[in-house]
């Protein structure tokens, strides 16, 4: 909802997220995949973040998403994307 109040996308994204280390949402075929994981803040504290893959596709021309930033802490994931 963020995402698209502050910008406009010209055709639909697909974005999984998930907790699970199964990677149950199947993160890495989304066009952006958020895999949750622990990590610290700018002052060393442990916090929820998320690894972000992107580039994940589904279909005759399957791929999977490449993995491009780990360990975003989750107040900093709508500016990273």
């Amino acid at each position: 909802e963020e995402l698209d109040r502050t910008m406009e996308v010209p055709k639909p994204v697909r974005m999984h997220w998930t907790g699970c280390p199964n990677t149950c949402a199947q993160v890495q075929v989304a066009d952006i995949g958020f895999m949750g994981c622990m990590t610290r803040d700018e002052n060393k504290k442990v916090v929820e973040g998320v690894d972000i893959f992107i580039g994940g596709r589904v279909g005759a021309d399957s791929h999977l998403g490449d993995l491009i930033q780990k360990g975003i802490p989750c107040k900093d994931v709508v500016p990273v994307v």
